[in-house]
C-alpha cells in the first residue's frame, strides 16, 4: 500500500502544462502487482494473457503471439497488447475488445503496417497508444475510422519518417484532442503537413526527439485550435522556428534543450513576445548570467520554465520584462541563495530546488539568511527542496502570510529553530522529507518547532531520523496526513490533539506491539501504514485501534503464528486480505500468508494438554535440581549424620573395600585467624617440606577465586583426612574461626579409617599461648577439656618434641618417618 498525495492546480497560475500543485485530502492506492489472474493461452492466436481485474489485462508472446486474442475474455476497459510477432493490424482482429476505453499496442517489432477499417466498431475507445514498433511505417487510408470518441492518441518512436505518412489518416477523427509523434525523425515540417488537419479540434501537438531541423513558416497556421506545442530536444533552426510561431494560437511552448543560447536567443524571444504564449519552457538551455537585457518585454508570460539552465547569476533587475509573472522555476540551476531579481510581488509560484552553487565548491550553502520575502504577499508555493540549507530561522519565512505550500525536502536541514513556522498561519502543506534536523536532539522531535501551523493539512516528515516525538503536534488541530515513515520510532508518539487525521504512514520503522489504545481520540483516523515494522502479534488494544479503519497496512512485520495467534478479527482480516502479510515464526510457518496460516491452524486445544503438563514437569524437574546443587553441602552433611546414626546402630555394613588415605586431596584442613598468619607460614614449611610430606589446606592459598568462601570451607573439609584448629585469643574472637570449628566438629568428628570403622581422631587441636575464656565458645570449651591438644611453646627444645607429635598425628598410615627435621 502506498500514500499518494494528490494535487491540483491553482487556477489562478495554472497554464495548459504545468499546475503548480496543492494540497487535496490524500488517499491510499494499493496496486498488488502479484495478485494478478491468468486468462489462459488463446489457441487462435498463440498469445498469453493476464489481467488485474481493477485496472487492466495485457497479453504477450514474442514466439507464438501472431495476431489479437479472440478466445480470451477481456473485461477490463483498459487492455495492452505487447511483444507479439503480430505483422499487421486488420479488419476483424478487435472483435472482442469493442468495449474498450484505451488500448495499447506497443514493442511489436514485426508490425508493418494498420490496415483501413481496423478500428471500426470501437466506438467507446478514448484513448490509443500504438507506439515503439520499430517497422510501423504504413497508415492505410481509412484505418481509424470508426473512432469517433478518440481523444488521445500516440504514435511515439516507430517508423514513420515524414508527417505526411500520419496526418491524412486521422482527418475523421472528430473528438481528437492531444496527438504525439515524438521519437519519430522527421528532418523538416512542411507547410503543407498539418493543412488537412485545419478544421479539427487538436489542441496539443508533441513532437520531442524527432530530429526536426527545419519548420517552413505557415507549417502551425492551419492547425487553428493549436493551444499546445512540444519541441523539446530537437536541433532546431532559430530562424525556421522564430517565423513558424508567427500567427499560431499557442499558449504554451516548450523549447527544452533544443541548444538555444543566451547569445542566439534574442530573435526567437522577440517572436515568442508577439504571440499569446502564457507559459514558455526553455529548460536545459544555456542562460548563465540572466540580466535585464537578455529576455524582451513579454506581458503575457504568466508561467517562465528554467530549470537548468546553467544559471549561476541572476541581476537584480532581470525579470523586469514579465510584469505578469506567476509561476518561476529555477531548479537544477547554481545558485547559492535567492537572487533579489526574482523577489518578484507578483510570483504565486515559486520553485529553485537543487541548486548547488559553484559547481568547484563541494560545500557550497544555499543562504537563507535575512528577510529574503518580505515584499512576497502573493506567494502561494515555495519549494526550496534538495538544496544545503543548513539552518532555518525565525526570520527565514518573513514575510510569506499566504503561502500554502512549502516544500524543503532532503534539504540538509540540521537545525529548525522553534518559530520558524510561527507567521505561515494559512500553510497546508509541509514537506521535510529527509532532514536530519533532530539529530542534535537526541533523535528528538521536541514540542514547539510546528507551533503557528494552526491550518496545515499534510506534514511529511519521513526518513528525519526521528526516534522520539515529546508532544510535537499539539497545535495541528487540522491535520489530515501525518507522514512518519522511514524514521526510528519504536514507541508511538501522542497523537490526542491530531482530532481531524485522516491518514497515517508509519511504515519502515521499529513499532512494536503496543498495549494501551493509541488512537482512541482520532475518530476520523481512515487509512494507516504500519508496514516494514517489528510487530510480532496484535494486543486486545492495538485490535480495537485498527479494526474502524479503512485501509489498513502489515506487511514486512515479524508476525508469529503459533497457538498464541487471537487477532484474527474478521474487520482486521478483511483489510488485509488483498495484501501479502506472511507468517515469519515459527519455522513451520515460515512463508505462510496469515490468510493460509489461520485456514490450516492447528488443533491448538488439544496441543495445550500435552504441551502443558510437559512444561510444567520440566519446570519442576529442574527447579529440583538447583535447589540440589545449591544445597548440596548441606545434603552431604545431612547424609553424612544420616550413615554415622546408621552405623552406630549396626543397620548398616562396612563396605568391602575399604577407604584408603589416598582418596583424600589434603592431609589437612587448617583453620586459623589471619593474625596468626606468620605461625601458618611455620606449620607449612615443616610440614610440606620435610618427609613425611604433609599437604595442607591453607585458605589463603588454596581457596578458588571468586567463590563463596563457606562453600570452599565445606568443600575443603570433606576433602582432607584431618582438620586442624590454632586455636588462639584471636581464633575464639573470630566469628569465622568459630563456625569453622563448628563445622570441622559436625562434619568429621568421626572418620571412616581404612578398614571402614569409624573413629574420633579427625580433629586434631593446636593451642597457641593463653586463650580469654569470655570469647571461647561452648563448642571450643568442649573440644579443649574433651581432646588432648597440642601446647605450642617458645622453648625451642620443647618445639622439636611438638614437631615430632604433630606429624605422627598427621601422617597418613605407614608413612611416618622415624627421622624427625626441625
Amino acid at each position: 500500500m502506498r500514500i499518494f498525495i494528490l494535487l491540483a492546480c491553482l487556477a489562478s497560475t495554472c497554464s495548459e502544462n504545468y499546475c503548480p500543485p496543492i494540497w487535496q485530502k490524500p488517499t491510499m492506492t494499493q496496486v498488488n502487482e502479484t495478485g494478478s489472474i491468468l486468462l489462459g493461452e488463446d489457441e487462435f492466436s498463440g498469445c498469453e494473457c493476464r489481467a488485474f481485474p481493477a485496472s487492466y489485462s495485457f497479453c504477450y508472446g514474442r514466439l507464438n503471439c501472431r495476431t489479437f486474442p479472440r478466445n480470451i475474455t477481456i473485461s477490463t476497459k483498459t487492455f495492452w497488447l505487447k511483444a507479439s510477432r503480430i505483422p499487421e493490424i486488420k479488419p476483424g482482429d478487435l472483435t472482442i475488445l469493442t468495449h474498450l476505453e484505451a488500448l495499447t499496442i506497443e514493442g511489436n517489432y514485426n508490425l508493418t503496417r494498420i490496415l483501413a477499417g481496423s478500428f471500426l466498431h470501437m466506438k467507446k475507445l478514448q484513448k490509443l497508444c500504438i507506439s515503439f514498433n520499430a517497422n510501423l511505417k504504413i497508415l492505410e487510408a481509412g484505418c481509424f475510422d470508426g473512432l469517433t470518441s478518440l481523444r488521445h492518441l500516440l504514435l511515439v518512436k516507430n517508423a514513420f519518417t515524414k508527417v505526411a505518412q500520419i496526418t491524412p489518416v486521422l482527418v475523421n477523427l472528430p473528438k481528437l484532442r492531444k496527438l504525439d509523434l515524438s521519437e519519430n525523425q522527421f528532418s523538416t515540417i512542411d507547410n503543407s503537413d498539418f493543412a488537412v488537419l485545419g478544421n479539427s479540434y487538436l489542441y496539443e501537438l508533441n513532437m520531442i526527439l524527432c530530429q526536426i531541423e527545419n519548420i517552413e513558416a505557415q507549417a502551425f497556421t492551419h492547425l487553428r485550435n493549436l493551444t499546445v506545442l512540444r519541441l523539446g530536444e530537437n536541433s532546431l533552426n532559430i530562424s525556421s522556428l522564430a517565423k513558424a510561431l508567427d500567427g499560431t494560437t499557442l499558449k504554451s511552448l516548450n523549447l527544452y534543450s533544443i541548444g538555444l543560447k543566451k547569445n542566439n536567443s534574442r530573435l526567437l524571444l522577440d517572436a515568442i513576445a508577439k504571440t499569446n504564449i502564457s507559459f514558455l519552457s526553455l529548460a536545459k538551455n544555456q542562460f548563465e548570467v540572466i540580466k535585464s537585457d537578455t529576455f524582451p518585454l513579454m506581458p503575457k508570460i504568466q508561467t517562465l520554465d528554467l530549470q537548468e539552465v546553467l544559471a549561476l547569476n541572476i541581476t537584480s533587475n532581470a525579470f523586469v520584462g514579465f510584469p505578469n509573472l506567476k509561476t518561476l522555476l529555477l531548479s537544477g540551476n547554481r545558485l547559492n541563495s535567492i537572487p533579489d531579481g526574482v523577489l518578484l510581488e507578483k510570483l504565486s509560484c515559486f520553485e529553485v530546488k537543487q541548486n548547488s552553487g559553484n559547481v568547484n565548491n563541494k560545500h557550497s550553502y544555499f543562504s537563507l539568511f535575512g528577510e529574503k520575502f518580505n515584499h512576497m504577499k502573493n506567494l502561494l508555493q515555495l519549494d526550496l527542496s534538495f538544496n544545503i540549507i543548513q539552518a532555518l530561522y525565525n526570520s527565514s519565512f518573513t514575510g510569506l502570510e499566504n503561502l500554502r505550500i512549502l516544500g524543503l525536502k532532503s534539504a540538509t536541514i540540521h537545525r529548525i529553530s522553534n518559530g520558524t513556522f510561527s507567521n505561515l498561519s494559512k500553510l497546508v502543506f509541509l514537506n521535510l522529507e529527509n532532514n536530519p534536523f533532530v539529530v542534535n536532539h537526541p533523535l528528538t522531535l521536541e514540542s514547539g518547532i510546528f507551533d503557528g501551523l494552526d491550518n496545515l493539512e499534510v506534514l511529511l516528515l519521513g526518513g528525519c531520523g526521528i526516534k522520539f516525538v515529546t508532544n510535537a503536534f499539539k497545535s495541528l488541530k487540522n491535520l489530515v496526513h501525518l507522514g512518519l515513515e522511514r524514521n526510528k520510532l519504536m514507541i508511538l508518539p501522542n497523537f490526542e490533539g491530531l482530532v481531524k487525521l485522516q491518514t497515517l504512514d508509519l511504515s519502515q520503522n521499529n513499532i512494536k506491539p503496543w498495549f494501551e489504545p493509541i488512537f482512541a481520540t482520532n475518530t476520523h483516523l481512515r487509512d494507516v501504514n504500519l508496514g516494514g515494522n517489528k510487530i510480532t502479534y496484535l494486543t486486545p488494544a492495538m485490535v480495537r485501534d485498527l479494526n474502524r479503519l479503512f485501509s489498513l497496512e502489515l506487511s514486512e512485520n515479524p508476525f508469529t503464528c503459533d497457538c498464541s495467534f487471537a487477532w484474527d478479527d474478521p474487520k482486521i482480516m478483511k483489510l488485509i486480505e488483498n495484501e501479502i502479510t506472511l507468517c515469519f515464526f515459527p519455522d513451520s510457518t515460515t512463508g505462510l500468508t496469515i490468510k493460509e496460516f489461520l485456514s490450516e491452524k492447528p488443533d491448538c486445544h488439544n496441543l495445550l494438554i500435552f504441551i502443558l503438563p510437559t512444561v510444567f514437569v520440566f519446570l519442576l524437574i529442574s527447579s529440583f535440581v538447583v535447589v540440589l546443587y545449591y544445597f548440596r553441602w548441606h545434603l552431604r552433611y545431612w547424609l553424612f549424620l544420616t550413615r554415622l546414626h546408621l552405623s552406630r546402630n549396626h543397620k548398616i555394613r562396612h563396605r568391602d573395600t575399604p577407604q584408603g588415605h589416598v582418596n583424600y586431596l589434603y592431609d589437612a584442613f587448617v583453620s586459623y585467624s589471619s593474625e596468626d598468619r606468620n605461625f601458618v607460614i611455620r606449620l607449612v614449611t615443616m610440614l610440606e617440606n620435610y618427609p613425611p610430606y604433609i599437604k595442607l589446606c591453607v585458605y589463603e592459598r588454596d581457596f578458588e577465586v571468586g567463590t563463596m568462601i563457606s562453600e570452599n570451607v565445606l568443600e575443603s573439609v570433606a576433602k582432607s583426612r584431618k582438620t586442624l584448629l590454632l586455636i588462639s585469643n584471636s581464633y575464639a574472637k573470630s566469628q569465622w574461626c568459630r563456625w569453622e570449628s563448628q563445622i570441622a566438629e559436625h562434619h568429621r568428628l568421626f572418620f571412616q579409617d581404612e578398614n571402614g570403622q569409624y573413629v574420633d581422631d579427625s580433629l586434631i587441636l593446636i593451642k597457641l599461648g593463653p586463650v580469654n575464656e569470655t570469647y571461647m565458645t561452648p563448642t571450643l570449651k568442649y573440644l579443649l577439656k574433651t581432646r588432648i591438644y597440642l601446647q605450642w611453646d617458645e622453648d625451642e627444645k620443647k618445639q622439636k618434641v611438638f614437631w615430632e607429635k604433630l606429624r605422627t598425628a598427621l601422617a597418613p598410615p605407614g608413612e611416618i618417618n622415624e627421622n624427625t627435621y626441625l
